[in-house]
């Protein structure tokens, strides 16, 4: 990262290389956000990554130009402790997320609306069962399940966010603070729910 951010940083302040970004500490918490980790879980939960989807009766698998797109995650709302912060996310229900198969749409052209949906049932989680795969999707996109758990925690701004190129860290401070980011993690994934976004 030093590198980088010599490069696209801006100039360094005159300050000594050996600075901690603890200096920094106090207006750090100002800017941190509440966020909900998705975590590994031990045992099978209704939230998960991959597999397939438990869908409602009623909801139709979403397609995008015909074709069905590939099933990421759902996420059982009821599941979400008590001590995240939710953001308006409903106490009960199910949201669920779906994808491109090919994974080639990234948003820039609005001709890509519609190659991913979240979609939300307000019916509980027990009310759903487990779709087949519909034809037209490959196999290859039916992804590894991963059982989830939520977790509270607090994310800060990506090291490239204005509030954080204005306080001229040094390279020891830059390197401390990327590592500050991602330790809230512990070590998993990076996926999250609200806070900051993680690019």
């Amino acid at each position: 990262m030093s590198f980088l951010k010599r490069l696209f940083g801006g100039a360094q302040a005159d300050t000594d290389d050996e600075a901690g970004i603890e200096a920094h500490r106090a207006y750090l918490d100002t800017l941190k956000q509440p966020a909900i980790a998705l975590r590994k879980s031990g045992v099978a939960t209704f939230s998960r990554m991959g597999g397939l989807p438990a869908l409602p009766a009623d909801m139709a698998w979403p397609e995008w130009k015909g074709e069905p797109l590939a099933f990421l995650c759902q996420l059982d709302l009821h599941e979400i402790p008590q001590d995240c912060a939710r953001n308006g996310l409903p106490a009960s229900g199910v949201l669920y997320f779906f994808y491109n198969q090919e994974q080639q749409t990234w948003g820039f052209d609005p001709k890509d609306k519609g190659s991913w949906q979240v979609a939300y049932s307000a019916r509980p989680s027990r009310e759903c069962v487990e779709r087949p795969a519909p034809a037209g999707l490959s196999s290859d996109y039916v992804y590894p399940e991963k059982y989830l758990m939520f977790a509270a925690l607090e994310t800060l701004p990506d090291w490239q966010d204005a509030r954080i190129d204005a306080l001229k860290l040094n390279d020891t401070q830059a390197d401390e603070y990327i590592d500050m980011c991602s330790a809230v993690f512990q070590g998993e994934p990076a996926h999250h729910l609200f806070g900051y976004p993680n690019p």
